[in-house]
Protein backbone atom coordinates (compact mmCIF):
# COMPACT_ATOMS: atom_id res chain seq x y z
CA UNK A 1 0.00 0.00 0.00
CA UNK A 2 1.57 3.30 -1.10
CA UNK A 3 0.38 6.85 -0.58
CA UNK A 4 -0.69 7.04 -4.22
CA UNK A 5 -3.01 4.09 -3.59
CA UNK A 6 -5.19 6.17 -1.27
CA UNK A 7 -6.88 8.36 -3.93
CA UNK A 8 -7.31 5.22 -6.05
CA UNK A 9 -9.08 3.40 -3.23
CA UNK A 10 -11.17 6.46 -2.40
CA UNK A 11 -12.33 6.69 -6.01
CA UNK A 12 -13.05 2.96 -6.02
CA UNK A 13 -15.19 3.53 -2.90
CA UNK A 14 -16.96 6.45 -4.55
CA UNK A 15 -17.73 4.37 -7.64
CA UNK A 16 -19.03 1.52 -5.47
CA UNK A 17 -21.34 3.91 -3.61
CA UNK A 18 -22.56 5.29 -6.94
CA UNK A 19 -23.32 1.74 -8.06
CA UNK A 20 -25.30 1.15 -4.84
CA UNK A 21 -27.30 4.33 -5.41
CA UNK A 22 -28.03 3.62 -9.08
CA UNK A 23 -25.84 6.51 -10.24
CA UNK A 24 -23.31 4.43 -12.18
CA UNK A 25 -21.78 5.00 -14.69
CA UNK A 26 -20.46 8.38 -13.58
CA UNK A 27 -19.51 11.42 -15.61
CA UNK A 28 -15.81 11.68 -14.83
CA UNK A 29 -15.95 15.47 -15.11
CA UNK A 30 -18.91 15.89 -12.74
CA UNK A 31 -18.58 13.51 -9.82
CA UNK A 32 -21.71 13.78 -7.64
CA UNK A 33 -21.24 15.89 -4.52
CA UNK A 34 -23.38 13.59 -2.39
CA UNK A 35 -20.83 10.83 -3.01
CA UNK A 36 -17.70 12.95 -2.69
CA UNK A 37 -18.83 13.75 0.87
CA UNK A 38 -18.04 10.13 1.75
CA UNK A 39 -14.34 10.78 1.05
CA UNK A 40 -12.03 12.07 3.82
CA UNK A 41 -11.13 15.28 1.97
CA UNK A 42 -11.86 16.91 -1.40
CA UNK A 43 -10.40 15.08 -4.38
CA UNK A 44 -8.72 18.23 -5.64
CA UNK A 45 -6.59 18.29 -2.47
CA UNK A 46 -4.99 14.91 -3.21
CA UNK A 47 -1.36 14.77 -4.37
CA UNK A 48 -2.78 13.40 -7.62
CA UNK A 49 -5.79 15.23 -9.10
CA UNK A 50 -8.90 13.22 -10.03
CA UNK A 51 -8.24 13.34 -13.76
CA UNK A 52 -4.80 11.69 -13.69
CA UNK A 53 -5.97 9.23 -11.01
CA UNK A 54 -8.89 8.16 -13.21
CA UNK A 55 -6.58 7.85 -16.22
CA UNK A 56 -4.28 5.60 -14.21
CA UNK A 57 -7.18 3.49 -12.99
CA UNK A 58 -8.37 3.04 -16.58
CA UNK A 59 -4.87 1.92 -17.60
CA UNK A 60 -4.64 -0.47 -14.64
CA UNK A 61 -8.02 -2.01 -15.39
CA UNK A 62 -9.89 -0.83 -12.28
CA UNK A 63 -12.32 1.23 -14.36
CA UNK A 64 -13.92 0.99 -17.79
CA UNK A 65 -15.05 3.97 -19.84
CA UNK A 66 -17.53 4.76 -22.56
CA UNK A 67 -16.84 8.29 -23.66
CA UNK A 68 -16.63 10.40 -20.50
CA UNK A 69 -18.68 7.88 -18.48
CA UNK A 70 -16.75 5.64 -16.10
CA UNK A 71 -17.66 2.64 -13.97
CA UNK A 72 -15.98 -0.17 -12.08
CA UNK A 73 -14.55 -3.07 -14.05
CA UNK A 74 -15.00 -6.58 -12.58
CA UNK A 75 -11.52 -6.30 -11.05
CA UNK A 76 -12.38 -2.83 -9.77
CA UNK A 77 -15.58 -4.11 -8.18
CA UNK A 78 -13.63 -6.80 -6.34
CA UNK A 79 -11.09 -4.33 -4.98
CA UNK A 80 -13.75 -1.70 -4.19
CA UNK A 81 -15.75 -4.29 -2.26
CA UNK A 82 -12.77 -4.91 0.03
CA UNK A 83 -12.17 -1.17 0.60
CA UNK A 84 -15.84 -0.53 1.38
CA UNK A 85 -15.95 -3.57 3.66
CA UNK A 86 -12.94 -2.36 5.67
CA UNK A 87 -14.37 1.16 5.93
CA UNK A 88 -17.83 0.15 7.10
CA UNK A 89 -16.60 -2.50 9.53
CA UNK A 90 -14.33 0.12 11.09
CA UNK A 91 -17.31 2.43 11.47
CA UNK A 92 -19.25 -0.29 13.27
CA UNK A 93 -16.27 -1.03 15.51
CA UNK A 94 -15.87 2.62 16.49
CA UNK A 95 -19.59 3.16 16.90
CA UNK A 96 -19.97 0.04 19.07
CA UNK A 97 -16.88 0.46 21.22
CA UNK A 98 -16.70 4.23 21.61
CA UNK A 99 -19.28 6.99 21.85
CA UNK A 100 -17.63 9.43 19.46
CA UNK A 101 -18.96 11.98 17.02
CA UNK A 102 -19.97 10.89 13.54
CA UNK A 103 -17.30 13.15 12.03
CA UNK A 104 -14.55 11.52 14.12
CA UNK A 105 -15.86 8.06 13.29
CA UNK A 106 -15.92 8.82 9.57
CA UNK A 107 -12.48 10.44 9.39
CA UNK A 108 -10.87 7.61 11.37
CA UNK A 109 -12.54 4.95 9.22
CA UNK A 110 -11.26 6.73 6.11
CA UNK A 111 -7.70 6.34 7.41
CA UNK A 112 -8.01 2.81 8.76
CA UNK A 113 -9.56 1.41 5.57
CA UNK A 114 -6.22 1.84 3.79
CA UNK A 115 -4.13 -0.12 6.29
CA UNK A 116 -6.22 -3.11 7.45
CA UNK A 117 -5.12 -6.42 6.01
CA UNK A 118 -7.41 -9.34 5.23
CA UNK A 119 -6.68 -11.24 8.43
CA UNK A 120 -7.46 -8.28 10.68
CA UNK A 121 -10.58 -7.39 8.67
CA UNK A 122 -11.94 -10.93 9.02
CA UNK A 123 -11.15 -10.91 12.75
CA UNK A 124 -12.96 -7.59 13.24
CA UNK A 125 -15.98 -8.87 11.32
CA UNK A 126 -16.17 -12.07 13.37
CA UNK A 127 -15.66 -10.09 16.60
CA UNK A 128 -18.67 -7.90 15.70
CA UNK A 129 -20.84 -10.88 14.76
CA UNK A 130 -20.78 -10.26 10.97
CA UNK A 131 -22.83 -7.02 11.04
CA UNK A 132 -25.03 -6.54 7.95
CA UNK A 133 -24.83 -2.74 7.81
CA UNK A 134 -22.80 0.26 8.97
CA UNK A 135 -24.10 3.04 11.29
CA UNK A 136 -25.28 4.95 8.19
CA UNK A 137 -27.47 2.05 7.17
CA UNK A 138 -25.38 1.04 4.16
CA UNK A 139 -24.82 -2.66 3.56
CA UNK A 140 -21.44 -4.14 4.53
CA UNK A 141 -20.19 -6.45 1.75
CA UNK A 142 -19.91 -9.99 3.02
CA UNK A 143 -16.50 -11.61 3.34
CA UNK A 144 -15.15 -15.13 3.51
CA UNK A 145 -15.80 -15.29 7.26
CA UNK A 146 -19.45 -14.37 6.70
CA UNK A 147 -19.85 -17.09 4.08
CA UNK A 148 -18.52 -19.66 6.56
CA UNK A 149 -20.91 -18.50 9.27
CA UNK A 150 -24.45 -19.83 9.26
CA UNK A 151 -27.69 -18.19 10.28
CA UNK A 152 -27.74 -20.31 13.42
CA UNK A 153 -24.44 -18.98 14.73
CA UNK A 154 -24.89 -16.27 17.34
CA UNK A 155 -22.61 -13.21 17.36
CA UNK A 156 -19.55 -13.65 19.54
CA UNK A 157 -20.10 -10.32 21.30
CA UNK A 158 -23.62 -9.74 22.66
CA UNK A 159 -25.37 -7.54 25.25
CA UNK A 160 -25.37 -9.11 28.70
CA UNK A 161 -29.17 -9.47 28.54
CA UNK A 162 -28.80 -11.83 25.57
CA UNK A 163 -27.09 -14.49 27.68
CA UNK A 164 -29.18 -17.42 28.80
CA UNK A 165 -29.57 -17.96 32.54
CA UNK A 166 -26.55 -19.99 33.61
CA UNK A 167 -24.46 -18.94 30.62
CA UNK A 168 -20.98 -17.54 31.15
CA UNK A 169 -19.22 -14.73 29.37
CA UNK A 170 -16.34 -12.31 29.65
CA UNK A 171 -16.92 -8.56 29.72
CA UNK A 172 -15.68 -7.19 26.41
CA UNK A 173 -16.57 -3.54 26.90
CA UNK A 174 -19.18 -1.25 28.39
CA UNK A 175 -20.84 1.48 26.35
CA UNK A 176 -22.78 3.96 28.43
CA UNK A 177 -23.22 7.69 28.80
CA UNK A 178 -23.94 7.19 32.51
CA UNK A 179 -20.48 8.05 33.76
CA UNK A 180 -21.32 7.67 37.45
CA UNK A 181 -22.80 4.24 36.75
CA UNK A 182 -19.70 3.27 34.76
CA UNK A 183 -17.59 4.07 37.81
CA UNK A 184 -19.96 2.02 39.97
CA UNK A 185 -19.69 -0.96 37.60
CA UNK A 186 -15.91 -0.69 37.71
CA UNK A 187 -15.96 -0.62 41.50
CA UNK A 188 -18.06 -3.80 41.43
CA UNK A 189 -15.47 -5.49 39.22
CA UNK A 190 -17.47 -5.38 35.98
CA UNK A 191 -14.57 -4.34 33.78
CA UNK A 192 -13.25 -5.66 30.44
CA UNK A 193 -11.73 -9.10 30.84
CA UNK A 194 -13.79 -10.06 33.92
CA UNK A 195 -15.62 -13.36 33.71
CA UNK A 196 -19.23 -13.54 34.87
CA UNK A 197 -22.28 -15.81 34.82
CA UNK A 198 -25.88 -14.73 34.39
CA UNK A 199 -27.82 -16.06 37.37
CA UNK A 200 -31.19 -14.39 36.81
CA UNK A 201 -32.81 -12.36 34.03
CA UNK A 202 -36.20 -11.47 35.59
CA UNK A 203 -37.45 -9.41 37.30
CA UNK A 204 -33.91 -8.00 37.51
CA UNK A 205 -30.58 -9.04 36.05
CA UNK A 206 -28.39 -10.86 38.55
CA UNK A 207 -24.85 -11.82 37.65
CA UNK A 208 -22.20 -13.76 39.52
CA UNK A 209 -18.73 -12.26 39.49
CA UNK A 210 -16.34 -14.51 41.35
CA UNK A 211 -18.11 -15.38 44.62
CA UNK A 212 -20.30 -12.26 44.53
CA UNK A 213 -23.78 -11.89 43.07
CA UNK A 214 -24.74 -8.45 41.75
CA UNK A 215 -28.16 -7.06 40.79
CA UNK A 216 -28.12 -4.78 37.74
CA UNK A 217 -30.71 -2.53 36.13
CA UNK A 218 -32.20 -3.12 32.67
CA UNK A 219 -29.95 -0.50 31.07
CA UNK A 220 -26.86 -2.42 32.18
CA UNK A 221 -28.18 -5.46 30.33
CA UNK A 222 -27.87 -3.50 27.10
CA UNK A 223 -24.77 -1.50 27.97
CA UNK A 224 -22.48 -4.34 29.09
CA UNK A 225 -21.22 -6.29 26.07
CA UNK A 226 -19.84 -9.75 26.73
CA UNK A 227 -17.89 -12.35 24.80
CA UNK A 228 -19.82 -15.60 24.90
CA UNK A 229 -18.02 -18.74 26.01
CA UNK A 230 -20.42 -21.13 24.32
CA UNK A 231 -22.92 -23.35 26.04
CA UNK A 232 -24.51 -22.64 29.41
CA UNK A 233 -25.18 -24.38 32.66
CA UNK A 234 -28.30 -24.47 34.74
Amino acid sequence: MTMTDEPVEELLELCWTAMEDGLSPLDRDHLPLQLICFLPHPLDQHPAAPGPVIDGMLRDGWLTAEGRRIQLSPAGQHRAKEVVRRHRLTEVLLHTLLTISEAAMESTACQVEHILNTEVTEAVCAFLGHPPSCPHGRAIPRGHCCEQATATIEPLIVPLARLAVGEEGTVAFVQSRRHAYLQRLGAMGLVPGRRLRLRQSRPALVVQVGETELALDAHAGREILVRRHGGHHA
